[in-house]
């Protein structure tokens, strides 16, 4: 098995590059062929075989080094840039929601005081 660093993965379209220690080569990898338990993310240390493929060489079975799944830290924080976009917009969802909320409060209020 090849080994490599995660060089780049884009969670959103779900497929990123794997630079090889050897070669110094980069390979493609989808996450379809993530073997790991946590998430996939930037600067993770994995192993992988490589595969031709028609499009060229590529990774499968990508499994992360030394068993580091990329799980969440003791306090429970997210550590993966998936996990803190994720975190990050429900926060703007919830923000959102109650701006709008104060806002038809002074609306509301604004309205009561013109009518009287």
């Amino acid at each position: 098995m090849a080994k490599g660093i995660i060089k780049r993965y884009d969670f959103r379209k779900g497929f990123g590059f794997i630079n090889d220690d050897k070669n110094d080569e980069d390979y493609f990898f989808h996450r379809s062929e993530w073997k790991g338990d946590g998430p996939i993310r930037r600067g993770l240390a994995v192993k992988f075989i490589i595969k031709d493929s028609e499009k060229g060489p590529q990774a499968e079975n990508v499994i992360p080094v030394n068993g580091d799944g990329g799980k969440r830290s003791s306090n429970n924080k997210p550590v993966s840039l998936e996990d803190r976009i994720t975190s990050i917009e429900r926060s703007l969802r919830t923000w959102k929601v109650l701006s709008f909320l104060a806002f038809a409060g002074i609306i509301a209020l604004v309205v009561e005081k013109l009518i009287q």
